[in-house]
């Protein structure tokens, strides 16, 4: 698992404290999976974000432009994202 995956899984997990059988204290530790979707969301759309802006600055220095320049945009979306989180096809 990608060191970034490991680190948003580590943030949506849920600390409690609670007894055990005998009532002592202790530590219950519970993943949020809705949390960790949400986490791993916010991340896609920062890559995406990052991306508008450098279009945004830079606007089409592609020679392709209208339409090729959007699935150029999406295309570049795509491999940031794979690479952000180690994902390989």
């Amino acid at each position: 698992m990608n060191e970034r995956i490991k680190e948003l899984y580590e943030q949506s997990l849920i600390r409690e404290t609670g007894k055990d059988h005998a009532g002592n204290p202790m530590l219950v530790i519970k993943q949020n999976p809705e949390k960790f979707a949400e986490l791993i969301v916010k991340e896609c759309i920062n890559e995406i974000a990052y991306i508008g802006k450098a279009n945004e600055v830079f606007g089409d220095r592609t020679d392709r432009g209208g339409l090729n320049h959007i699935l150029w945009t999406t295309e570049t979306a795509i491999e940031k994202i794979k690479e952000h989180f180690g994902v390989e096809e």
